[in-house]
């Protein structure tokens, strides 16, 4: 008993983080919007494959057509040489795989915060963003390649995925807050 419970602190210890929704409503004829957000801290050590951290759900027919989600996280993590990848994707629950967007691929730091836009692009299943990851996690300035294209159907739930990556699995990365916000727009 005390060998599994050995094996299943060393592999990867916390559980995705919970998440907490709020909706706000629209003023002046605005549109409102919604809020979900982590409830705390959660840690990714013991492996070096692409781990769900978090999944924030955004809930069906909650963008619009032309809407706007922006996910904002902090992260920390050891000052080393050994690379740490923050990945989000929008797709299903907990997925490693869905389409989406390296945040930031770091060393040689102890803390990052991201931020990544996406877009709906004129259609509930048809979405753009920047590739922030190639400009060194800066969600602002150009790049040479296209924005990256994805085609999560938003007229049924679909989850920002927080997922992370480690070179050496006995170093630590922690997802201390993400904050996602929805942008309604027709």
């Amino acid at each position: 008993m005390m060998r599994r419970a050995l094996i299943a602190s060393v592999l990867v210890v916390s559980a995705p983080a919970l998440a907490q929704l709020v909706t706000f409503p629209g003023t002046g004829g605005g549109a409102g919007g919604l809020v979900v957000s982590t409830t705390g801290p959660v840690n990714l050590t013991g492996t070096t494959a692409e781990t769900n951290m978090a999944s924030l759900k955004i809930p069906a027919n909650s963008m619009g057509k032309n809407g706007v989600i922006e996910l904002r996280s902090l992260w920390s993590y050891p000052n080393s040489v050994n690379l740490k990848t923050m990945t989000a994707r929008f797709g299903p629950a907990g997925s490693t795989t869905a389409w989406g967007l390296v945040m930031m691929q770091t060393n040689t730091t102890a803390t990052s915060q991201l931020l990544v836009i996406f877009r709906n692009n004129n259609a509930a299943n048809a979405q753009v963003t920047y590739l922030s990851g190639q400009a060194g996690g800066n969600p602002f300035g150009s790049l040479t390649s296209a924005p990256s294209s994805g085609a999560a159907d938003t007229t049924v739930d679909q989850y920002i995925n927080i997922n992370g990556t480690l070179a050496l699995s006995t170093e630590t990365l922690t997802l201390q807050r993400a904050t996602a916000t929805v942008f309604p727009a027709p």
